[in-house]
């Protein structure tokens, strides 16, 4: 179990979820692809599979197993993951014996988390601060929602002369800006693919990430597998896909986690500007 941080202090933590999916569409590995030889056609190729699988994704519903480790400790469980880019995402987390222990919800600048079994409510911005407080992953929201898709951190703006591509021995180098963050990531030794990367800001590094095999689903080509290693906590995420459905409609409900009304559930601030 991924221990939190005192809210929410007996429940399951952020990633530690199940129980949300029962189905999920096939899929099959994505084939080897004949990279172009030249340095330049090899970085203009890149740029276009970043761009296509921009595009394609806009959902994710996902079945995953989970492996934490942190300075607090370590756990690993099973989780269920519902992704609508840009900013939404909802979590659920079950106990070994199937119950719900927490569901969690991101809308915007909006975070909730509520752990039934502990009568806790919790709510306050979505920022990388309460990320922190909550599950000791101190990361801005928006980049872990892409991370989580099997996307880079940071969107790659067609165009922008601020993006960098350069063909190294053991692989191409891309680098962007996206706002106050940057990222660096790298591809393999054939240039297909990024398989590595790190997102960080002025002050410094933020996050390292690694994504594992590919599988072509709907236009696009997801990583089953995302490690993420937060600098800051030292905490690193391990995640493997079982199952994806891209793409699907998602209920707004599903983002929206009312405060119960059952007259025991004790309400805490998470902090950084609660909402109104």
């Amino acid at each position: 179990m991924i221990p939190l941080a005192r809210p929410l202090a007996g429940a399951a933590p952020l990633f530690l979820l199940a129980g949300l999916l029962v189905a999920a569409c096939a899929v099959v590995p994505e084939p080897p692809r004949t990279a172009p030889s030249g340095p330049a056609d090899r970085r203009e190729a890149l740029l276009d599979r970043l761009a296509a699988d921009e595009a394609a994704v806009t959902t994710l519903r996902g079945l995953a197993s989970v492996r934490y480790d942190g300075p607090a400790g370590s756990g690993s469980g099973t989780q269920a993951i519902v992704v609508a880019l840009p900013d939404r995402a909802r979590l659920e987390a079950l106990s070994p014996l199937g119950t719900v222990v927490l569901l969690l919800a991101i809308r915007g600048d909006l975070l909730t988390a509520y752990a039934p079994a502990q009568h806790e409510y919790a709510v306050g911005r979505a920022t990388r601060e309460t990320l922190g407080r909550l599950v000791r992953l101190p990361v801005p929201p928006g980049p872990l929602l892409r991370l989580l898709v099997g996307l880079p951190p940071l969107p790659i703006q067609p165009g922008d002369p601020r993006v960098r591509v350069t063909a190294e021995a053991t692989g191409i180098r891309v680098e962007s800006v996206d706002g106050p963050f940057w990222q660096r990531m790298w591809t393999g030794p054939d240039g297909t693919w990024v398989e590595r990367g790190e997102l960080g800001e002025a002050a410094g590094l933020l996050l390292r990430f690694e994504f594992g095999e590919r599988r072509r689903l709907r236009g696009a080509t997801v990583p089953f597998g995302v490690q993420l290693d937060e600098v800051t906590a030292g905490t690193r995420l391990v995640i493997r896909y079982e199952t994806v459905r891209l793409n699907e409609p998602v209920e707004p409900w599903l983002f929206e986690l009312p405060r119960p009304a059952d007259g025991r559930t004790r309400v805490l601030d998470l902090g950084a500007g609660t909402p109104p």
